[in-house]
C-alpha cells in the first residue's frame, strides 16, 4: 500500500483533550503524530468541529488542528506548531541562543 504521508509518524498512544468550545472538552487518545499532523481517537468524534484545539497531557502542548479525514471514532488532522517551538526554531536559525 502506498504511504502518502509527508512526514514520518511517531506512535504516542497518549491522553489528551479536544476543546469543543470555550466550556466543553472531550478526552481523547493521541495515537500518533508527525511534524504537521495528528491522529486522535474518541467515542464522540462526530461532534468535534472541523477546527479544534488539542491539548496533549504528557507534554502540556496545545495545538490548533484542522480535521482532514474522519473514520468512525478517529480523526486525522493537520496542526500548527506550538508558538514556543516556532520562536525557538526562529532564534536558532538566526544564531540567538538565549531568550
Amino acid at each position: 500500500m502506498l504511504d502518502r504521508r509527508n512526514a514520518p509518524r511517531t506512535v504516542l498512544n497518549e491522553t489528551g483533550s479536544i476543546s469543543i468550545d470555550e466550556h466543553r472538552s472531550l478526552p481523547c487518545i493521541v495515537y500518533d503524530r508527525s511534524l504537521g499532523g495528528v491522529r486522535v481517537a474518541l467515542p464522540e468524534a462526530e461532534i468535534v468541529p472541523d477546527r479544534f484545539v488539542l491539548s496533549l497531557d504528557a507534554s502540556n502542548e496545545i495545538l490548533v488542528c484542522r480535521s482532514v479525514w474522519r473514520k468512525a471514532e478517529e480523526i486525522g488532522a493537520v496542526t500548527n506548531e506550538p508558538e514556543a517551538d516556532r520562536s525557538a526554531r526562529s532564534r536558532i536559525r538566526r544564531g540567538i541562543t538565549s531568550v
